[in-house]
């Protein structure tokens, strides 16, 4: 039985948020969050190295809008860079 290429999208999408989730508990019981590299490589990173990472993240795609001259999405991430340093310093 061949699965339809939107019935694998079901499933992939499932799984995904399936491991979303997952991750979501795992990072609340233990304060500890799991950050993934271009390459595909985790690691487990406390929340102040969490944001970090975020951050510089972010800041990739705020330039990449700002070049691309996209200036209202890059105003957005601006913000969330803005949110997130709040919360890092608030640390």
């Amino acid at each position: 039985m061949a699965l339809t290429e939107n019935e694998i999208e079901k499933i992939a999408k499932s799984i995904f948020d399936k491991l979303v989730k997952y991750q979501e508990k795992f990072e609340k019981q233990n304060n500890e969050f799991i950050v993934s590299d271009e390459f595909g490589n985790s690691s487990i990173v406390s929340e102040k190295e969490y944001l970090q990472f975020e951050i510089s993240k972010l800041r990739d795609i705020e330039k990449q809008h700002v070049q691309n001259e996209q200036f209202e999405k890059a105003e957005e991430i601006k913000n969330k860079i803005i949110k997130l340093k709040q919360k890092l310093y608030g640390i």
